[in-house]
């Protein structure tokens, strides 16, 4: 009597494939939404700074971005620990290079056109608020 085992095998791993590649498109396509360039300004202590965040997918397809204060000449800094639940998003600025533990938590309104949320850094709470840039043609 001839076993099954092999079979039974190769049908687990191609159902384990396929569960992968589509929570991988489930994740790329919450985090779509997202992708871009975004542009406004974060108010705390009674100022407002000028900024940009940029969202990419990097090689693994995993949300990755960038953000620019503007008006203190900062550009690139590495976005960190982003993480996307629905319309939701939060995430925060590489400590090895801006001090004081930064953090985003924002949401996406209904026209997928402005991200506003909560913004804190060395103890200090604000808010921010971004706008989607239009692609430059």
């Amino acid at each position: 009597m001839k076993s099954h085992a092999p079979t039974r095998r190769l049908v687990a791993i191609a159902g384990l494939t396929a569960l992968l590649a589509l929570a991988v498109a489930a994740q790329t396509a919450a985090e779509k939404p997202f992708l871009g360039s975004w542009k406004g300004a974060i108010s705390i202590m009674g100022q407002s700074l000028e900024i940009r965040l940029v969202f990419t997918l990097d090689e693994g397809k995993k949300l990755a971005g960038t953000f620019d204060s503007i008006s203190q000449g900062a550009a690139g800094l590495k976005l960190t620990s982003i993480a996307v639940e629905g319309k939701k998003i939060s995430f925060g600025l590489d400590p090895a290079t801006v001090p004081g533990n930064a953090t985003f938590k924002g949401t996406l309104d209904a026209t997928g056109a402005k991200i506003a949320g909560d913004f804190g850094q060395a103890g200090y709470t604000g808010t921010f608020s971004v706008e989607k840039e239009k692609p430059q043609k």
